[in-house]
């Protein structure tokens, strides 16, 4: 992470480019650093709320800066397979080689897995691939609003990631008022009747949330100063002669 904000200095990042990446940052140290690693485009756009086709976009961007490689997956067969480079070294060819390198292993012993498993039993292969698809990942999953508002608030990488996207647009978001702005949103949420959230539904849904909600207090101040100036009527002093 400290290598990334040295190269932010001399390479210019967007919002989207520094989210997808911290993104599958994220990803890779919950599987305990495996590196490379597959996920699945769907489970992307649902936690980070960019478009499909937003997300291939800035993957590619991602992959020419040289901090990720990765290799397309195929629908309902395979999920794009990503490796984070060192990007301490970048610039390093054996370090793009040797990314390359374990992508294309992991992708070689995948297929070889793939064909040994549809020897063995294809209707078993098909049917997992179809729940895999389904359910990429336990953080679909509905949780109550007590237990998915615990979890987002011990996200720490989550946080720091949507801390820094807002902080690169508004310079006067403080990251100490997270955690009032999720209470905020869960309660709203609870005022509305919803009582269950997926968590990584509740990331995208409280993201744009709270965007609305810093814009619109933006607006607002903004409309205050205006009216303020506009109520300012000059005053004329009169002298008087002694």
């Amino acid at each position: 992470m400290n290598q990334f904000w040295k190269m932010n200095m001399s390479v210019e990042f967007s919002s989207n480019e520094a989210f997808l990446y911290f993104y599958l940052l994220n990803e890779c140290n919950i599987r305990g650093w495996q590196n490379p690693f597959e996920h699945p485009n769907k489970t992307i756009v649902l936690a980070t709320g960019m478009a499909e086709k937003t997300v291939i976009e800035v993957r590619n961007r991602l992959q020419q800066k040289g901090l990720i490689e990765f290799v397309s997956g195929k629908r309902n067969v395979k999920s794009p397979t990503y490796y984070l480079l060192d990007v301490s070294r970048k610039g390093s060819n054996m370090v793009s080689k040797t990314g390359s390198n374990l992508v294309s292993k992991e992708v070689s012993s995948y297929k070889n897995k793939e064909i040994r498993d549809k020897t063995l039993s294809p209707t078993r292969t098909r049917e997992s691939h179809a729940v895999g698809d389904l359910f990429p990942d336990s953080d679909v999953f509905e949780k109550s609003l007590e237990e998915c508002f615990d979890e987002l608030k011990a996200n720490q990488p989550w946080k720091e990631t949507v801390c820094m996207n807002i902080r690169i647009r508004d310079k006067t978001f403080m990251p100490a008022d997270f955690d009032q702005y999720l209470k905020s949103f869960f309660q709203k949420l609870a005022n509305e009747g919803e009582t269950r959230k997926a968590p990584k539904d509740a990331m995208s849904h409280f993201s744009r949330w709270l965007d609305i909600k810093l814009k619109s207090k933006k607006d607002g101040k903004q409309q205050e100063k205006w009216i303020d100036t506009a109520d300012r009527k000059p005053v004329r002093v009169r002298s008087v002669d002694l």
